[in-house]
């Protein structure tokens, strides 16, 4: 999950827009506090209703520092790292199936081929990657077919790469933390550093994500996705909030099986 180019504005604009356009997000920036994800307590942000747009909030380095926020437990996350900017994305979408069935949609990384963000830089949907796939190793030359439910069970480490247009070949490692009948955590960190126009923008394990899906009740799951930078971002890296947003929305959605382009894009 990268950046845009360098120079994208760092203001987001709350959206106004009355179409319920398939779980966009009303962009709010928090308050003073931290995110909490659903880790034995209700999460902030809250779940949205399914079919209703997921909600997003932003946090900054000294707002988390005021609020003495550390990560918790289950997310796996050293609990004395350092986070410069923190997304949160929280909503909830209709889901007969298994979490089996959910886990497989995570693993399947080939499929993000076909998810499509709104570039803040080109003002146009864009590939998320332009090509991407399970690895056996951190080795680029390990290459497999993508990860089977069956494999992604809880402290197993799973590689997988992404080609981005901005920043070419990147390594992941994907962490399973809890999986059960009814929820699923998993953190991803990138492995090899992340450069574009020849600036090392994220040092390894600079730019994390973490993803829960959990059900809420017969037939809702909730999702609640965090994107944080680290000490090792750039500072070329620290203003982006809106290409962060636009990133993981399109992963929401795509988790969520909601279509990746629909329209209006969540920070335009």
């Amino acid at each position: 999950m990268l950046i845009e180019a360098f120079g994208c504005t760092r203001t987001l604009k709350l959206l106004r827009s009355p179409l319920l356009a398939l779980a966009i997000p009303a962009l709010t920036v928090a308050a003073i506090g931290g995110p909490q994800p659903p880790c034995g307590s209700a999460p902030v942000p809250a779940y949205s209703a399914p079919g209703v747009r997921p909600l997003v909030k932003v946090w900054h380095d000294d707002e988390l520092t005021q609020a003495a926020w550390t990560p918790p437990k289950c997310l796996g996350w050293d609990p004395s790292s350092h986070s410069k900017v923190i997304i949160a994305v929280a909503g909830s979408f209709h889901f007969e199936g298994t979490v089996d069935e959910l886990v497989a949609r995570i693993g399947a990384i080939s499929t993000l081929r076909e998810v499509r963000y709104w570039s803040v830089t080109d003002k146009k949907w864009r590939p998320l990657v332009i090509d991407a796939g399970a690895l056996s190793t951190p080795d680029l030359r390990s290459r497999r077919p993508d990860f089977q439910a069956a494999e992604m069970t809880p402290r197993n480490e799973l590689y997988y790469w992404e080609h981005d247009s901005r920043s070419g070949k990147i390594v992941h490692r994907m962490t399973v933390h809890e999986r059960s009948p009814t929820r699923v955590v998993i953190a991803i960190e990138n492995v090899t550093p992340i450069r574009a126009f020849f600036v090392t923008l994220f040092e390894p394990r600079a730019l994390q994500s973490a993803e829960i899906i959990e059900r809420i009740s017969p037939g809702v799951w909730g999702v609640y996705l965090l994107t944080r930078t680290g000490d090792g971002a750039s500072a070329l890296a620290g203003s982006h909030e809106a290409s962060y947003v636009n990133r993981t929305v399109a992963i929401y959605r795509h988790l969520a099986g909601i279509p990746t382009d629909a329209e209006p894009p969540a920070a335009p």
